[in-house]
C-alpha cells in the first residue's frame, strides 16, 4: 500500500518536476557585448595630466562586466571586444560583436576637447545626420583606427550596413535613454554631489563602431578628460565602481525590455 502511495504521489509532482526543468533549459541567456575603446598602438585620447583613454576604457569594460557577473540572477552575460591592451581594429569589433551572436552592444570611450570647461556625459546612437559638435567627435573617433580611415565610404558594404543599422536605430536610442538615466540618477541624484556628472543627453553620430551592428548598439562617452574635474572623478575607485554599477543596471533593465519584447513576439 505504502508503495502505491509513493508512486501516487510521483505521478502527481512529475509533471510540475518536468515544467520546471523545462523553463530552466529553454531560459534565455542575453549577451552584451563590450567595446573598450582604442587599445593598443591607439591611445585614444590623452588627458593633460596624462591619463589615457585606451586604459580607461578597459578598466571600466572590466568593471562593468564583473558588475554583471555579480549578479547571476539578471541574466546577462557581458563578452569583450578585448580584455587587454591591444589594437583592435574598428571593423573588427564588429564583425566581433556579430559573430558572438550578442543581443546588444556598448562601446565604451572618453571625449576630449580644446575647450577644458567641456564636460560630461553623452550618449550616441548610429546616424548619418548628426549635428556639427557630434559629427566632429565621431571624425575624431573614427580617425584613430587608419585601417578604417582608409576605408572607402562609398563601397556597397558599407551602404548595406547603414541599411542594416536602420533596423535598430528605434531599440538603440531606447537603450541610449537608459544608459544616460541610470547614469544620472547614479551620479547626480543623491544628496553628496562629489561625482557629479552633467548629463549631456542622447545624440546622434556615424561612429563606424556602431556600422554593420546587426543589434541595438550605442556609443558611450563617460566623461571629458580633457576637463580636470572629470579626469580627477576617474582617478577615483569608488567612482569608477559606482559608474560601472550605472551602466551595468542599465545594460540589465535594457534586457529587461527586450525580453517583454521578445516574450510579445513568442506564440
Amino acid at each position: 500500500m505504502e508503495k502505491i502511495k509513493y508512486s501516487a504521489v510521483i505521478l502527481l509532482i512529475l509533471p510540475f518536476m518536468l515544467f520546471a526543468q523545462q523553463q530552466v533549459k529553454t531560459a534565455k541567456i542575453y549577451k552584451v557585448a563590450l567595446d573598450a575603446g582604442h587599445g593598443g598602438i591607439d591611445g585614444g585620447a590623452v588627458s593633460p595630466g596624462g591619463t589615457r583613454e585606451k586604459d580607461l576604457t578597459l578598466e571600466m569594460a572590466l568593471l562593468v562586466q564583473k558588475a554583471l557577473a555579480d549578479r547571476p540572477d539578471a541574466g546577462v552575460q557581458a563578452v569583450l571586444t578585448r580584455n587587454e591592451d591591444k589594437f583592435v581594429p574598428l571593423l573588427d569589433r564588429v564583425m566581433f560583436a556579430n559573430q558572438s551572436e550578442s543581443d546588444f552592444f556598448i562601446s565604451l570611450h572618453v571625449n576630449s576637447s580644446s575647450a577644458r570647461r567641456d564636460s560630461g556625459f553623452e550618449v550616441y546612437y548610429y546616424d548619418v545626420n548628426g549635428d556639427t559638435e557630434a559629427t566632429e567627435v565621431a571624425k575624431r573617433e573614427n580617425e584613430q583606427d587608419v585601417a578604417a580611415k582608409e576605408k572607402d565610404r562609398n563601397n556597397p558594404m558599407f551602404i548595406l550596413w547603414d541599411l542594416a543599422q536602420n533596423e535598430f536605430v528605434k531599440e538603440s536610442s531606447e537603450f541610449c535613454d537608459l544608459i544616460q538615466q541610470k547614469a544620472d540618477e547614479a551620479l547626480n541624484n543623491g544628496t553628496d554631489k562629489t561625482f557629479n556628472l552633467r548629463n549631456r543627453g542622447v545624440r546622434q553620430a556615424s561612429f563606424l563602431v556602431l556600422n554593420g551592428m546587426k543589434m541595438p548598439s550605442v556609443l558611450f562617452e563617460m566623461g571629458f578628460i580633457s576637463n580636470a574635474s572629470d579626469e580627477d572623478k576617474f582617478r577615483k575607485k569608488e567612482f569608477k565602481e559606482k559608474y560601472a554599477s550605472a551602466i551595468a543596471n542599465a545594460i540589465v533593465a535594457f534586457k529587461e525590455k527586450l525580453e517583454k519584447v521578445n516574450g510579445k513576439k513568442t506564440p
